[in-house]
């Protein structure tokens, strides 16, 4: 994938209802890989129950939520991002990236972007360009 005509890191997912009615899924494999590749999370060192909280910025500054836990009964692996039934409805291809440091998802059907700091204040998106 592409963001700003520079090749990124992604991994993508399709969107349900279930994740725009509790803004809740499945993190994939390949989801997985990329955030602990990028030093975001490693979900084998979460335990069942246990949830890593991330602060987050759909493009137009809206905060969101996002969470990235273990389930407590089976241990599944999710995410959670707050809001993203706004940006998003069933069907649509996201994907999650990296860029500079940070974590993009962009809805691949539309272009929509979320972005999803995990340290520092956000900003301009100058950053897209």
């Amino acid at each position: 994938m592409e963001i700003g005509g520079e090749p990124v890191a992604s991994a993508t997912f399709i969107v349900t209802k279930t994740n725009l009615k509790k803004s809740i899924q499945d993190c994939n494999a390949a989801m997985r890989s990329l955030l602990k590749d990028s030093g975001i999370v490693d979900y084998d060192l979460l335990a069942p129950g246990e949830k890593v909280k991330l602060k987050g910025f759909f493009i137009d500054g809206t905060e969101t939520d996002i969470s990235a836990y273990r389930a407590n009964k089976r241990g599944d692996k999710r995410i959670k991002f707050s809001g993203i039934k706004n940006f998003a409805k069933p069907g649509d291809v996201m994907a999650l990236a990296v860029k500079n440091g940070k974590l993009v998802i962009k809805n691949l059907t539309t272009g929509v972007f979320i972005l999803i700091l995990n340290i520092g204040v956000w900003g301009e998106a100058s950053w897209l360009g």
